[in-house]
Parts: C-alpha cells; sequence; structure tokens
C-alpha cells in the first residue's frame, strides 16, 4: 500500500511539473518483468518515464544510424560487439564514470568492456559445454573434447555469424596454435573445417540448439548461461561443463548516445541499473546475472545465473574491437571453408 501511494504521488509530482522522459533502445524480452523492477521504481525515484524503443541490436542500430544527426535514444542497451560497431559509427559519447554512483561496486570486466569508457556492463553471461549425460558416459572436461570420435556426428557448434561465434573462434585459435589475435585465426579455421563433416548444425539460435537436444540429434554442444534454465526444463539427463580452458565471458552494456537530449536522465538511469537493489531484483528473476559484486542470491537460482566466485574467475574475455576489425575477412573465410 506505501508503494502504491508513493508511486502515486510520483506520478502526481510528474503531472503537476510535466513528464520528464527518457528515450531508452533495448530488447523486447520480459518486458513486464522489466517494469516490475525498472520502469516503475524509476519513475517513483526519480519521477522520469521509461519510453522503449524495441528491437534487436542491428535493427536498433541502423535507426541510430539514420537518426545520428538528430538523436531520439538518450540510452541503448547492447550486446558489447554492436557497441563497438556503434562506436566506429560514431554514435556514442564516453561516459563519465565519476558521475555513477555504483560504479565502484560492479566487477572491473564490467567498467569499460569495449574500451574508452563507451559502455558499462550491467549483465554477465558465460558459454561452458552442456552434454547428454546418458549418451556420453565420460567425462567431458575439455574443448578439445569436440574432436573426439565418440560424439562425431551428434555435437553443434554456434555459426560464425552470432555474437558468440567470433568469441568461440579466437578461444579455439588460442587452444591450437596459443594465440587468440591472429587476425587469420589459421588454427581456429583449419580445425573447425576438420570437424565440419562431424557437426550436425552451426546453430544460429538457442532455442534452434534446444529442439536439437530434444529430438536426440545433438548431444553436446557450446551453450550460454542465460538458455541453461531452459534446457534443464526439458528433463533431459545434462551436465554443465567448466572446461579446462575455461569459458567464455560476454557482457550486455549499457551506452549513451552522442547528443542525448536527456543526459542527467542518462546518468541516473544506467546508476540505477547497476545499483544492488536493481540488479538484485533482475537476478532473482532469471532475468540476468548480475555484475554488482554485492548480489547474493541463494543455490536454486545461482545454478541458472552466471554467478560465484568460481564461475566468474572461469570467464575469458576478448577484446571485442580486435573482433570488429576482423570481422568481414573471418566471414568471408567461414563462407569459403565451414559453410560450403
Amino acid at each position: 500500500m506505501r508503494k502504491f501511494f508513493v508511486l502515486l504521488i510520483a506520478l502526481m509530482v510528474v503531472f503537476v511539473l510535466g513528464v520528464q522522459k527518457l528515450n531508452v533502445s533495448t530488447w523486447g524480452f520480459n518486458l513486464d518483468l522489466l517494469d516490475k523492477n525498472i520502469t516503475k521504481p524509476f519513475l517513483e525515484k526519480y519521477g522520469i518515464q521509461i519510453e522503449r524503443e524495441l528491437g534487436n541490436n542491428s535493427v536498433r542500430l541502423s535507426k541510430l544510424i539514420t537518426q545520428k544527426d538528430n538523436p531520439v535514444i538518450d540510452v541503448v542497451h547492447f550486446a558489447d560487439y554492436f557497441a563497438m560497431l556503434a562506436v566506429k559509427n560514431g554514435l556514442l559519447q564516453p561516459i563519465d564514470v565519476s558521475k555513477l554512483s555504483n560504479y565502484k561496486d560492479i566487477y572491473d570486466f564490467a567498467k569499460d568492456p569495449i574500451g574508452g569508457n563507451y559502455a558499462i556492463g550491467y549483465t554477465v553471461y558465460s558459454m561452458g559445454i552442456v552434454y547428454r549425460t546418458d549418451k556420453i558416459k565420460r567425462a567431458i572436461t575439455s574443448w578439445k573434447d569436440f574432436w573426439s570420435k565418440d560424439v562425431a556426428g551428434r555435437i553443434s557448434l554456434p555459426d560464425i555469424t552470432t555474437t558468440q561465434g567470433p568469441v568461440m573462434m579466437m578461444h579455439f585459435n588460442k587452444i591450437f596454435a596459443g594465440n587468440a589475435y591472429d587476425p587469420e585465426l589459421k588454427a581456429a579455421f583449419q580445425k573447425v573445417a576438420e570437424l565440419k563433416k562431424n557437426v550436425v548444425t552451426f546453430y544460429k539460435t538457442s532455442s534452434e540448439l534446444i529442439n536439437l537436444f530434444k529430438m536426440g540429434e545433438v548431444w553436446m554442444a557450446p551453450v550460454t548461461r542465460f538458455s541453461w534454465g531452459q534446457f534443464l526444463e526439458t528433463g533431459l539427463p545434462l551436465a554443465w561443463v567448466v572446461p579446462e580452458e575455461g569459458m567464455l565471458g560476454f557482457t550486455n552494456v549499457l551506452c549513451i548516445v552522442k547528443g542525448a537530449k536527456n543526459l542527467d536522465g542518462a546518468y541516473k538511469y544506467i546508476d540505477f541499473l547497476i545499483s544492488y537493489e536493481v540488479q538484485l531484483a533482475e537476478a532473482m528473476d532469471l532475468v540476468d546475472s548480475p555484475v554488482n559484486v554485492k548480489v547474493k542470491v541463494p543455490p536454486e537460482i545461482a545454478e541458472k545465473l552466471t554467478y560465484g566466485e568460481e564461475h566468474i574467475k572461469s570467464l575469458v574475455f576478448y577484446d571485442i574491437k580486435f573482433i570488429v576489425e576482423n570481422y568481414d575477412k573471418w566471414i568471408s573465410k567461414w563462407n569459403e571453408l565451414i559453410a560450403q
């Protein structure tokens, strides 16, 4: 009841003083939970109404490009790769982190994930290996296990056009040649070309991969942690593996659009999203894994998130700028050697 009256008072203040709006570009997932955890408490605390523009990364990036000379959006949510593309197109402005009171409470990898202070990581997710324990009797321990004979014809890997694909290839190059930053990724392309005859498909979405597991066509694959809960819901006997070479780490980030009209609101919004209260609420609802180190969740929640000291320590992050610089070349090479 108290919250209702506080919200009512906030709405009355907004009505009297005029609605202050913050235009936010983001994905269209979990909107009811985002309203509960972010939109309503943000309005209640700051009297600022969040107006959302929804879409996937590429569609929203295209809109920012067309609006470059007269930006509509104040804050944009992106996967780190697309944030780097936005930097390349001159669409973002550096963030003054001294204006973020909660900045000190987030993991170091989230503080400047794409360089130049153009982004703040507000969620993290891992990619590890998932396999059917009823089909594969031995323990899977390494990314190299994808090249084992006993899983041939029963594996899947992410397509290079996915967010995880290029990072996966850099990790393979590090594993097989000791250097993730070879612009040609020679070792990775050679090894994946050798492997492709044993790959059921190079998947593009988590839902596609889950269906392949359900149908029994795939027994082992790299899987993102944010989809792990959906895999568990299949009821299949599955195991999550932290490979000895480490899991891949990714962040989703918040950025301020260059020329943002509500700059003060943009800083309030970013600080709000990395706050203990919002990070805890989002984690407990299984919306996102927290980057705020103060957040603690119970074991039944933790097992579905990228969470916990050992889990976080195992993450390997790669330079997104290097991926953007070489992406087109890798796509051409993939089409020539793998997709044929």
